[in-house]
């Protein structure tokens, strides 16, 4: 039996993202590429999409040289770390170029000569919380040069934090497409209906493989995994991972209250509720769901 961690749901926010950084990759190959920036708080699942998207174009791009480059973002930014990072990302050795200017002027040379069309930046707030306000000036005007000169589009993917980078160079900002915003699931409307058809496609992963668990439309575990996960499909993947764990190899699956509670005790600090929304003796209140939601956006300075 595979795994659930291998057996991708594509729900309405991933769907939705992926099908933008699509765009602006279509847009380069078109001589007009744009800047986009892709923000969401943790384990929403922004870099399960930017996986997706290089896995599916190393398979499809064959014939293609470097034509998307995927780079992390460094963790201490100094002048020299963000030229290096983009020169690792090509294999290229770093030591060979004296200073910044002239490993910036290579990495620009050789993403023209490979036809690169897409540049995206993982984890892109580093740049910004360890950096000063001179590097993080700097890192702008960078990524300014990269779009201006190479003809690729960029696409910068981390926490909301990341959009200090328009704050602090406003040809950057000009340059740049409004934000992709990757956020939770709301509690309420339209958004909770995504949430619950999110949840029902991991389920029906379980249902599909001989599991016994909940239904696709059970109410009550939909409201108990939205105050465990707060919104985020990246948490109920992992729920989802560890009650597979937990079955082992056993003969007859089962995928309950009582595992999912196992689950949630295992592998989640409860940093936004004080108790297990599994705990079936705790009643959950509509007023549980909209606080885990503005605590998970709180935390990443997003106010509501």
């Amino acid at each position: 039996m595979t795994r659930i961690s291998e057996q991708l749901v594509c729900h309405d926010r991933f769907n939705y993202v992926k099908a933008e950084i699509e765009a602006v990759l279509a847009r380069a190959r078109d001589g007009d590429p744009q800047l986009l920036a892709v923000i969401g708080p943790p384990r929403g699942g922004k870099t399960k999409v930017v996986e997706t998207f290089l896995n599916e174009h190393q398979v499809s791009a064959s014939g293609r040289t470097r034509e998307i480059l995927s780079v992390v973002s460094p963790k201490h930014l100094t002048g020299r770390a963000l030229p290096d990072a983009c020169l690792a990302s090509l294999g290229m050795a770093t030591e060979m170029f004296k200073n910044q200017t002239t490993a910036t002027d290579a990495f620009i040379k050789v993403v023209k000569r490979s036809g690169t069309k897409l540049i995206i930046f993982d984890e892109t707030q580093h740049m910004l919380e360890r950096g000063s306000s001179t590097t993080v000036r700097a890192a702008a005007d960078y990524l300014k040069a990269l779009f201006d000169q190479t003809g690729a589009s960029i696409v910068l993917v981390g926490l909301p934090a990341l959009t200090g980078l328009f704050q602090a160079n406003e040809q950057l900002a000009d340059r740049a497409r409004r934000p992709i915003e990757y956020f939770p699931y709301r509690w309420d409307g339209s958004d909770y209906k995504s949430f619950r058809s999110a949840l029902a496609g991991a389920l029906e992963y379980l249902l599909e493989n001989s599991w016994e668990t909940f239904d696709c439309k059970d109410s009550e575990f939909a409201r108990r995994m939205y105050v465990a996960s707060a919104g985020r499909y990246g948490i109920i993947n992992k729920l989802f991972m560890e009650v597979q764990s937990l079955a082992g190899s056993a003969v007859n699956k089962v995928a309950s209250y009582q595992e999912f509670y196992q689950a949630y005790e295992k592998t989640i600090i409860g940093r936004f509720i004080d108790f297990n929304p599994f705990d079936l003796t705790v009643e959950i209140k509509p007023e549980h769901m909209a606080l885990v939601y503005m605590k998970v956006m709180q935390e990443v300075g997003v106010e509501i």
